[in-house]
């Protein structure tokens, strides 16, 4: 039996030259929006609030009467804080582009990214 080759430094260098190129070529195959972004608000079914990103001139945060708090950008919206006790809706980050959703179901609260995708984009993708 013959030894099992190893690792070299050298090996390790093209390794991750690969997954940074390959991390690199994501961003661009990611579809972009065109048009304007709204987030819209939504609890219990009814919806709060609405806002075009693009009229955003500066960051600001709606306290919601369920005690969730979300964030307002020009360049995404995101829940910053929940009573709720998991914390996914918080863990779901910033939403940024169109089609875009977070939840916190124990609120009832919903956000949701509307806006026109670029014409060559997915309808899905799937990690």
């Amino acid at each position: 039996m013959k030894a099992l080759r190893r690792i070299k430094k050298a090996d390790l260098a093209v390794i991750a030259a690969l997954l940074l190129l390959a991390g690199a070529a994501t961003a661009f195959l990611r579809p972009a929006n065109t048009g304007r972004l709204t987030a819209k608000v939504i609890v219990d079914g009814e919806m709060l609030y609405s806002v075009t990103l693009s009229d955003v001139k500066a960051p600001y945060e709606l306290t919601l009467d369920n005690g969730a708090t979300v964030e307002i950008a020009p360049d995404g919206v995101r829940f910053v804080s929940s009573p709720c006790r998991g914390k996914d809706c918080v863990r779901s980050g910033k939403l940024t582009r169109a089609g875009q959703t977070a939840a916190c179901l124990p609120n009832k609260t919903l956000i949701v990214l509307e806006g026109a995708r670029a014409k060559n984009a997915p309808d899905a993708i799937s990690y």
